[in-house]
């Protein structure tokens, strides 16, 4: 695979995204990463807890560019605050209500962006423990494969996410669907695993530069825009990281 996505260039991407999920805590006085529900009516310490968990991202990301002894210990508090305030709390949601719309889709990437911090902050001290890689290939898949599925039910949505200079918005709309579903499928089953996360690594990456970082420079531009970009380059590099530890694991 291309130097761009060995497991240091993959790591210090998702430090990256960290940063920006944490500057985002403070611009916005609240919880950005992984797409949490909103703060709780009437619960106070919004702020407190916005600014303490986005100086936990900031100070993970740099314990990742600049590998210590404490470096495993605050990437996996990471991952695992993401897990909890994200994604447990996006899920009392999303089951009783059967959403398959942007909770769902939230769902997934607290999933993935959670289970992905433990998967990197284990490589960078040591190999993971493969229970890990296990929960990061199934939390991604999953997300993946609903997305996949999310292309075809919500195509009318989806079609609007396709640059205009690329013709036929319709078809790379479906063929998008069809990529996510079939990756998702291969890194829960394990079948074609390795291959699948090369291709949508890249797959990914392809789509942070070409539709993410355009939207996030674009007119009308939100803070929504930018958790996107950093999502985009998070995942990426979890699935590169699920590349290279798919033959140790």
């Amino acid at each position: 695979m291309p130097m761009l996505f060995s497991t240091r260039i993959a790591s210090i991407f998702f430090a990256a995204a960290l940063i920006g999920w944490g500057i985002m805590h403070f611009i916005a006085g609240d919880f950005m990463a992984g797409r949490a529900p909103s703060w709780p009516e009437g619960l106070p310490g919004k702020i407190v807890w916005a600014y303490a968990s986005g100086l936990l991202l900031i100070v993970a990301a740099f314990s990742i560019i600049f590998p210590n002894q404490k470096t495993r210990w605050t990437v996996t508090c990471t991952g695992l605050l993401i897990l909890a305030w994200a994604g447990a709390r996006t899920l009392v949601i999303v089951l009783p209500a059967l959403d398959y719309g942007g909770n769902l889709t939230n769902l997934g990437k607290s999933l993935t962006i959670g289970s992905g911090a433990l998967l990197i902050g284990t490589t960078l001290t040591a190999e993971p423990k493969k229970y890990i890689y296990v929960l990061c290939c199934f939390c991604t898949g999953i997300f993946f494969l609903a997305s996949g599925i999310q292309h075809f039910i919500f195509i009318e949505f989806v079609k609007t996410l396709v640059p205009r200079w690329i013709p036929g918005d319709v078809f790379w709309s479906y063929v998008a669907g069809i990529g996510l579903a079939a990756t998702g499928i291969a890194l829960i089953t394990g079948f074609k695993r390795k291959l699948a996360a090369l291709v949508s690594a890249w797959m990914v990456f392809i789509w942070f530069l070409i539709l993410h970082v355009p939207r996030g420079f674009g007119e009308g531009a939100n803070l929504n825009e930018w958790i996107a970009i950093f999502e985009a380059l998070a995942v990426s590099a979890i699935l590169a990281t699920i590349y290279w530890k798919s033959d140790n694991l």
